[in-house]
């Protein structure tokens, strides 16, 4: 169990940002054809109101840096009206290569874009994540090197950047992480805030405080936020043990398959889609959400009042 966590109230949270990049995240997984696993499908991405697509990337799995494949792994999407929102939206699990990389505890430096702005010594992330960000399989660029090649598209543009948000779902949110501190030391001048949501832990305490240093975690409006799921197990990896530790503001929430075993449930409990569910109900709520509701062809789910003192008591 994370000891520094800050537990956000509803009225903390952004109601429009926090619904608008659960929506973006979602959009990030419909690119993702897993027939044509290296081509973003934009024909499958429905931009939320007041948005239009215009871009995406790629990133490299590997499993035990043996078998390597590149997939499509996010979107940007566009306000339609100056001056331009920019979503970068990463996308989560969909795969046995993905779910290894999820549970996976090896640490590795971080090295930003611009190889000489300066990283403390021991800052560490996973290194499953930090594979997929950083590496090419050597004729695709990097997930790394792709983002950033479209920032400096889009500030080139006549449509340049005003504000960006970083988002993503479970392992989306690890590469919205990395993405997020690479973008404050290597592009600072961009207003830039990430709120993720079913976050695994990305680093160690090193790593933490070196993020929680720079300048947009200095202001409430344009930190960055985890929303997490009190029954959620994947926010419980890598393990707290393993030297891993969290981002320090989270809004936690708590629901779970409204079955004998439901609590222990892995898929469901982890749907970004329940996420949304329960995130607009709580700003509905005005605070707290308390219903039961149908997923995923009349699946019972139970939303109750969260209790941080049960996450990931053991993790």
């Amino acid at each position: 169990m994370d000891n520094t966590m800050t537990y956000l109230k509803t009225s903390d949270l952004d109601r429009d940002k926090a619904l608008l990049l659960v929506d973006a995240s979602i959009q990030a997984y419909n690119a993702f054809n897993k027939d044509e696993p290296a081509e973003c499908n934009s024909d499958n991405v429905t931009a939320p109101a007041g948005y239009e697509f215009v871009g995406s990337w790629t990133g490299v799995d590997a499993v035990f840096n043996d078998f390597k494949r590149v997939e499509c792994y996010g979107v940007v999407l566009r306000s339609q009206h100056a001056p331009y929102t920019y979503i970068f939206a990463f996308r989560g699990t969909d795969g046995l290569y993905d779910l290894l990389d999820d549970f996976g505890a090896d640490h590795t430096a971080f090295i930003p874009y611009q190889k000489d702005v300066p990283v403390p010594s021991d800052v560490a992330v996973e290194s499953g994540f930090y594979h997929i960000y950083a590496d090419s399989d050597g004729a695709t660029p990097s997930m790394q090197n792709q983002v950033f090649a479209l920032i400096d598209r889009y500030q080139a543009s006549d449509k340049p950047i005003h504000q960006l948000y970083a988002t993503g779902h479970s392992l989306g949110c690890t590469l919205s992480t990395l993405f997020t501190l690479d973008l404050a030391l290597c592009r600072p001048k961009i207003p830039a805030t990430s709120y993720n949501y079913a976050s695994p832990r990305v680093g160690n305490s090193a790593f933490v405080n070196f993020y929680d240093r720079q300048a947009p975690q200095q202001k409430p409006e344009t930190r960055t936020i985890r929303i997490q799921n009190e029954y959620d197990k994947v926010p419980c990896v890598p393990l707290h043990g393993e030297r891993y530790q969290h981002l320090p503001y989270v809004y936690l929430i708590a629901f779970y398959r409204d079955n004998l075993t439901g609590k222990f449930d892995i898929v469901d409990n982890h749907s970004v889609h329940n996420y949304q569910t329960v995130l607009d109900c709580a700003f509905k709520r005005g605070g707290v959400c308390e219903e039961t509701f149908e997923y995923d062809g009349g699946k019972k789910m139970k939303s109750v009042q969260p209790n941080p003192d049960a996450v990931c008591k053991y993790w």
